[in-house]
């Protein structure tokens, strides 16, 4: 197999383990954490200051065979993501919107205490972190836990916030609960071509970032309004308004047409709202409610 710079480090690894050593080598030293997993030659070459040229030649020149045991060591646990001790761990079980029941807040914290972690962290993606374990507790911890870790790094949907809604809050006025239960169930940890988070709120006080995340997702007392392109980071951008006040039956259909425009058109590692700002926004409208209207799902 001849790797080119779009080629990501999973699949490198996975066509011949000794090209580990080459990238841990140029400074990749969490070859097994999902961010550095889904990256590309172009993107790992760029991060680590390193010639994409040079290391594409070395990659493609390596001799097959396995990485070496002390590049072995140094791969992350499934499901980690390391510390700033360069030494410990922490994991994060999924949790839908983070509702939970009182028997899995026992079990985490059972697992917590058995492995010796340092902390339970409440993350602002309605997860329960996990905070320093050591290696090789990583996969028995998960194997106690018997959950599937949370998607918390790499280029797919990271996580679908929801608020409590029609279901527990009084300011309700959508049942965000359902809908982001159905969302997280599609689109949860795909691939994509960045990091994409979703934030779903049952009013207009915005609780789960709607203004300000990829897909932002607001309940009115006349429906949902649907915001793409926000993001927090180095470069901060508000959300655009996409529609209002849609009929909660037609927003799935229209997150699926999103989404896939946002697969079809994005650069690698291009956040949808840099996407937008260099094709504009017009053009999602047209792709996203070009089969309008759907079905009669109103009556």
């Amino acid at each position: 197999m001849q790797f080119n710079k779009d080629s990501k480090i999973k699949d490198v690894i996975q066509a011949n383990p000794k090209t580990a050593d080459i990238l841990q080598s140029i400074g990749m030293q969490c070859l097994g954490c999902p961010s550095s997993a889904n990256e590309s030659v172009e993107g790992a070459a760029r991060m680590h200051n390193y010639d994409v040229q040079k290391l594409l030649d070395t990659l493609n020149q390596a001799e097959f065979g396995q990485m070496s045991d002390q590049t072995a060591a140094g791969a992350q646990p499934r499901g980690a993501v390391l510390q700033r001790d360069k030494t410990t761990f922490a994991i994060a079980p999924h949790i839908p919107g983070g509702i939970t029941d009182s028997a899995t807040l026992r079990k985490i914290a059972d697992v917590a205490e058995k492995y010796g972690a340092a902390c339970i962290k409440a993350t602002s993606s309605q997860r329960l972190a996990i905070v320093g374990l050591h290696k090789d507790d990583v996969e028995r911890a998960w194997q106690d836990l018997g959950m599937d870790p949370g998607h918390a790094a790499g280029l797919c949907v990271r996580s679908v916030k929801f608020c409590p809604g029609t279901t527990f809050c009084k300011r309700g006025q959508q049942d965000s609960v359902a809908l982001g239960y159905e969302l997280d169930k599609r689109y949860h940890g795909m691939e994509l071509p960045s990091k994409f988070k979703i934030g779903i709120s049952g009013c207009p006080n915005k609780c789960t970032d709607s203004a300000t995340i990829d897909l932002g997702i607001m309940g009115t007392s006349k429906g949902f309004h649907i915001y793409v392109g926000g993001n927090g980071g180095v470069k901060p951008r508000f959300g655009d308004l996409l529609v209002e006040h849609v009929h909660p039956c037609e927003v799935l259909g229209i997150v699926d047409r999103i989404i896939a425009y946002y697969k079809n058109n994005a650069k690698g590692e291009e956040r949808i709202g840099r996407m937008l700002d260099r094709l504009g926004l017009d053009a999602l409208k047209e792709f996203a409610f070009a089969e309008r209207p759907l079905a009669d799902c109103r009556d």
